[in-house]
């Protein structure tokens, strides 16, 4: 590729930040409202959390290709350590108000406040081991195979993360020894393959992209 068709990133690494940060915001929104909040009998009028116990975290399998893009691009970009966790900083911030409201004060949910902050912690880690994959990395594997690896990385941790967070932070948890059909646990058998698949394919999609960009 010459140099005519790339891009300059003209973006300062804080403003790259906050662009993907919210971007990811955006993603986990869409995520949970169509597939969580309206999911069968979860429906409930706006600003209002259904009973979700049924697929409850199911968006989870369906955003790894676009949450992939969100945290391994500006990673490739900037090519710096620490931006996949800030890109999860206003998720974790605004969600632990979001989450305190809904599931512990409304809907009273959680065991206890501190299911809260585990949720908040949930995002920096997730965006912690893109951090980590990419730093640890041999630096002979090539840039593309890793940002697939990133992706992959991406996904199990999320998959883990939440599923310590259903199983130990309600009241009423995912039981992982009597597997609910439907439960998040239920649906893993196609779920987690698809899950990863598509984040190691948005994986390459961030590198791909990021190819046009000095």
């Amino acid at each position: 590729m010459s140099k005519d068709t790339l891009f300059n990133w003209r973006l300062k690494k804080w403003q790259t930040i906050l662009l993907f940060g919210f971007l990811q915001m955006i993603i986990y929104a869409v995520g949970v409202y169509f597939f969580d909040y309206f999911a069968g009998t979860a429906t409930a009028g706006f600003g209002i959390m259904g009973e979700v116990w049924g697929i409850g975290m199911f968006f989870i399998y369906m955003i790894g290709f676009f949450l992939s893009i969100i945290i391994i691009l500006p990673i490739l970009i900037h090519k710096s350590f620490g931006i996949g966790i800030l890109i999860f900083l206003p998720y974790s911030i605004i969600g632990f108000f979001v989450e305190y409201y809904y599931e512990f004060a409304s809907q009273q949910t959680l065991k206890s406040i501190w299911g809260v902050f585990g949720w908040a912690v949930i995002g920096l880690l997730i965006g912690l081991s893109a951090d980590l994959t990419f730093r640890f990395l041999s630096k002979k594997i090539s840039l593309k195979i890793k940002a697939i690896i990133m992706g992959i990385v991406i996904a199990l941790t999320n998959f883990v993360l939440t599923l310590i967070a259903v199983s130990f932070f309600y009241k009423i948890s995912t039981s992982i020894t009597n597997i609910a059909p439907g439960s998040f646990l239920g649906v893993a058998y196609f779920g987690l393959p698809w899950l990863v698949i598509n984040s190691g394919f948005g994986g390459y999609t961030a590198y791909a992209i990021s190819r046009n960009f000095k």
